[in-house]
């Protein structure tokens, strides 16, 4: 996913980010598995949710409730606009979109189709990309 989203977030003046602190309120700082972030500076430890354009958080078994309910809450009260969701298994790609305090799903893409992202960056992502 980074290998895919890199190009498209470099063209226009983003940056993506594997496996980094957000700061979402004092006290909360998740490692989300990939954000796409505007200016930050690269010698702080800590991203501000502020910067944070999407995140992008990989589903396992061990961890799916805590991304599709907990981060999610997190996230969105953050005020971060797009939470991508991958299932590890498929490939599927699970696209929210901040509506006030919640997400609400903007698209869901399984293997065969497309998600073209259009904000914060414009990119074509196809699960089969996304699996060995």
């Amino acid at each position: 996913l980074y290998t895919i989203l890199r190009p498209a977030v470099r063209a226009v003046g983003l940056e993506v980010l594997e496996a980094v602190n957000v700061r979402l309120f004092p006290g909360r700082i998740p490692i989300p598995d990939l954000v796409v972030v505007g200016e930050i500076d690269f010698d702080e430890p800590i991203v501000e949710a502020a910067s944070v354009r999407l995140v992008c958080e990989i589903i396992s078994p061990g961890n799916a409730a805590t991304d599709k309910v907990l981060k999610m809450h997190y996230y969105a009260a953050a005020g971060i606009d797009w939470y991508l969701l991958v299932e590890q298994d498929t490939g599927n790609l699970h696209l929210h979109r901040r509506s006030g305090a919640n997400y609400r799903l903007h698209s869901k893409t399984e293997a065969g189709g497309v998600l073209e992202l259009t904000e914060p960056v414009r990119v074509t992502i196809r699960p089969e990309d996304l699996l060995p």
